[in-house]
């Protein structure tokens, strides 16, 4: 499933979804991504059948449904993913992002990186994509070209779908200075997400000044318990990310 297309509307993620009825109504109002947390140490964490429940609820609205990973192995994330029928999964943690490698190119990586309250990314990006292609035109040239083809693409996966700018302290709900964020671009295939402290009173904001690909929120559109979905807030979000896109075009 692709997002929906949208022209050059900034994408809307909503995360750490809970309930089937947060997700179609998030997806209905025009959230792109539905984001699970399948980890289970959050407060907003699900177990899988729940985010199967979740996710099937978001596809039939018309969203792509997203698992959250952080500790887990590319073994775990993999079994999660099948077991929810997902292919997208954010990959938060130390773990999860070194899980990356062993993936399968069929389940699409959003890579998470941290900024700090100053707006400079403190996360290693998930790998120095020069110096490969250099090595990969190195080894094709040579006699062995053919072989080393065969290995590049059998090989462990070197590519992200999504990079994930957030803040240090995720699901605070603390921004950080945009001003200062410079996101590398290349690094992914589809593009970057800005997350961290993102609310609907900021949101058109952020987008003027950053002009992400897309936009992710949880704690900001979170009713007063924190993990369940505030619709209003949902609504009003969505709202103002269209208002951030339409003048940013």
């Amino acid at each position: 499933m692709a997002p929906k297309d949208d022209g050059k509307k900034t994408l809307v993620k909503v995360c750490g979804v809970t309930t089937p009825e947060d997700a179609t109504q998030a997806a209905s109002a025009g959230a792109h991504f539905i984001g699970m947390i399948l980890w289970p140490k959050s407060k907003r964490s699900i177990d899988l059948d729940v985010a199967k429940s979740v996710a099937d609820a978001a596809k039939a609205a018309g969203a792509i449904p997203i698992g959250v990973f952080v500790d887990e192995t590319a073994e775990e994330i993999i079994a999660a993913c099948e077991k929810v029928g997902i292919d997208h999964a954010q990959l938060h943690g130390d773990n999860a992002r070194a899980a990356l490698t062993d993936l399968p190119m069929k389940i699409k990586a959003v890579y998470v990186v941290s900024a700090d309250k100053d707006g400079a990314i403190v996360t290693p990006m998930p790998g120095d994509e020069e110096k490969l292609c250099k090595d990969r035109q190195e080894k094709l040239a040579g006699a062995q070209g053919w072989l080393a083809a065969v290995d590049w693409v059998n090989g462990p996966r070197r590519t992200i779908d999504w990079l994930l700018v957030d803040g240090v302290d995720a699901g605070s709900g603390e921004t950080y200075d945009w001003k200062n964020l410079r996101v590398p671009r290349g690094c992914s295939r589809k593009g970057w997400i800005l997350a961290g402290g993102l609310d609907p009173q900021n949101v058109k904001e952020a987008i003027g000044v950053c002009h992400p690909t897309a936009v992710d929120v949880a704690s900001g559109v979170a009713d007063d318990s924190g993990v369940k979905k505030d619709h209003a807030k949902v609504d009003a979000f969505i709202a103002n990310a269209a208002a951030g896109s339409m003048e940013m075009a």
